[in-house]
């Protein structure tokens, strides 16, 4: 069950596997929410670690305040719930445009990060996903979160995933569709004026890593990302999509936890 926290300006909704260390906080992308890194979550309560997972602010639990929003916004938010929960030390982990978010915390927080993740990322998007993104708002605004949904579940979910297990395509789409119109319509807003800068002046290790079928940032997109931080690692989800954690949880944990538990601090 989620918790809240009053922040100034917002109610945030959390999962938080309880206290432990090291701690890794978990920050979800458009369409999003804490569900999905379910997961990852329960891999930190089997390691003894503390897993933090906030619903953003516009998403699934917490409040939708007036907009704009901004990554500098939610990114100011994620370091305001870390320092209410008293977290010092902490690994970020980003999916989509949740990168963009951890990277801009990631820079703001400095030597208080230990490690960055970047799951599905990518430095900025193409100039076509402009009109994407200011679609997606229009369509959110006239009440066509289905449409939204399904376009999103067949980019997010890889061909065979939606094939062999139409179960979770479902879920998928009832989650997208279940977002708040105005609120989905900022964040796509938002998404638009997306990017990550600055990696060059991380000085924590870094994972770049995707699905091999991900339309949506694919490896090269990763790559990029890998190579433009000091101390960048690169892997590939074989036969996974955008929505990597989702239909390919296992091998996601594998990945991420293996480089997290490289890189560990002292403590």
């Amino acid at each position: 069950m989620a918790e809240r926290l009053e922040l100034q300006t917002v109610t945030l909704a959390y999962e938080d596997s309880g206290s432990g260390a090291p701690a890794v906080l978990f920050l979800h992308g458009l369409g999003g929410s804490s569900n999905l890194w379910l997961a990852q979550l329960e891999a930190c309560r089997k390691r003894g670690w503390r897993g933090i997972a906030p619903d953003q602010r516009g998403a699934g639990r917490s409040g939708s305040p007036a907009g704009p929003y901004s990554i500098d916004l939610w990114a100011s938010d994620a370091r305001d719930l870390l320092d209410a929960l008293e977290v010092g030390r902490v690994a970020l982990v980003g999916h989509s445009v949740g990168c963009m978010i951890a990277a801009a915390a990631a820079g703001a927080l400095e030597d208080r990060v230990w490690a960055l993740a970047l799951c599905g990322g990518a430095a900025g998007w193409p100039d076509a996903a402009g009109a994407t993104f200011a679609e997606r708002a229009r369509l959110a605004r006239e009440g066509r979160m289905d449409v939204i949904a399904a376009a999103v579940a067949a980019s997010g979910l890889s061909q065979r995933c939606r094939a062999q297990d139409p179960r979770l395509l479902g879920l998928m789409r009832e989650a997208i569709a279940s977002n708040h119109r105005e609120s989905y319509a900022l964040w796509a807003e938002a998404t638009a004026r997306g990017r990550i800068e600055g990696l060059e002046r991380i000085a924590c290790p870094l994972l770049a890593f995707c699905g091999s079928e991900d339309a949506v940032t694919p490896p090269a997109a990763a790559r990029q990302l890998a190579e433009a931080a000091p101390d960048g690692h690169m892997q590939v989800i074989e036969g996974a999509a955008h929505w990597c954690m989702v239909e390919s949880p296992a091998a996601v944990s594998g990945v991420l936890f293996g480089f997290l538990e490289r890189h560990l601090p002292a403590l």
